[in-house]
């Protein structure tokens, strides 16, 4: 490899080291932060708080292991990559992800452990997860949204029934995508410029059916597992709060927080004040702070403390060549 290769690359790693340190040491020691760490270790640690921790923390080792289960049934359409070396890329992608706007460097990261060749393909095997992932959240956001306002919203019937059916129709349009992924390839290979990429896009044709709804089904299951972290930690703080409103006002805030782009660094921002609005309907002001370090836990345990494992997987990988244990 050139000097000046080799030299750049160590550049960007220190450069993501630092970011990273930053970034956590920044967010920990925010004021703001401070007082959600203090509703937690507020609570007495009586036997319902202890067990309520530990199957969050649970839900968040599932919640990787879901995901790695659905990137390593992805990948294989472009290269065999082993349990180990799925973990690690998965992980070197959290890391990237919170210095980019829609996590968007989630792709970069993961495909640091495929051979160069291979990696243009890889990130579009990602992309289908990740439609697949967005997909469940707006439909569930949807179907939330729709009974939200027919809870909370006084809407004459004509609006109620409009919204409802625009709900059905959009989560029809969903499923309809993501089960026909290749038409995707039609949509890019339309563009004359992308043409030299076309066998990269040629992995969208990959994935019939059945294996689509493989995907759909694991995103479903994350989903679900994120779900309940949220709503665990929020019934920590709210026990009146009942599981099937806590469930519709976590399946709209989720859609909210997908719809809206932002960097990682902002997310918990957009997390606060997306849980603030919605569970104001439900909760008085007074109940905002444990709202908000609901939300500060979710994206601790299934974001930030991820992506800082990640941090030495991204310095063991090779950017300009192929990664070798």
């Amino acid at each position: 490899m050139p000097v000046s290769r080799k030299i750049l690359g160590i550049s960007l790693k220190v450069l993501i080291l630092i970011l990273t340190c930053w970034f956590v040491y920044s967010k920990i020691t925010n004021p703001e932060s401070i007082k959600k760490i203090d509703a937690f270790t507020n609570q007495a640690l009586d036997g319902r708080v202890i067990s309520y921790f530990l199957l969050v923390i649970y839900l968040a080792y599932l919640n990787i292991l879901v995901e790695t289960l659905k990137w390593h049934y992805l990948v294989k359409k472009v290269e065999s990559l082993s349990w180990k070396r799925t973990v690690e890329s998965l992980l070197a992608g959290l890391t990237l992800a919170a210095f980019t706007p829609s996590r968007i460097g989630e792709f970069g990261g993961r495909v640091l452990y495929l051979t160069p060749e291979n990696r243009v393909r890889g990130a579009l095997a990602m992309g289908v997860g990740a439609f697949s992932q967005m997909m469940v959240t707006n439909v569930m956001g949807a179907i939330g949204l729709a009974i939200f306002v027919a809870i909370f919203v006084p809407v004459s019937k004509v609006i109620l029934g409009s919204i409802i059916f625009a709900a059905i129709l959009f989560s029809i349009g969903m499923l309809l995508l993501l089960l026909n992924i290749k038409w995707f390839y039609v949509i890019l290979d339309s563009f004359s410029f992308l043409h030299k990429f076309k066998k990269n896009f040629r992995v969208l044709l990959r994935y019939d059916k059945s294996e689509l709804l493989t995907v759909f089904g694991m995103s479903f299951l994350r989903y679900l597992i994120f779900s309940m972290q949220y709503y665990l930690l929020i019934n920590l703080f709210i026990p009146q709060v009942t599981y099937p409103i806590c469930m519709v006002l976590i399946s709209v805030i989720y859609m909210v927080q997908s719809i809206l782009p932002t960097f990682a660094f902002f997310d918990i921002g957009i997390r606060g004040a997306a849980a603030t609005y919605f569970f104001g309907f439900l909760v008085g002001d007074a109940e905002a702070v444990n709202v908000l370090a609901a939300a500060f836990g979710v994206w601790l345990l299934n974001l930030i403390i991820p992506s800082l494992l990640g941090v030495y997987f991204v310095l063991k990988a090779n950017f300009f060549g192929a990664t070798t244990d």
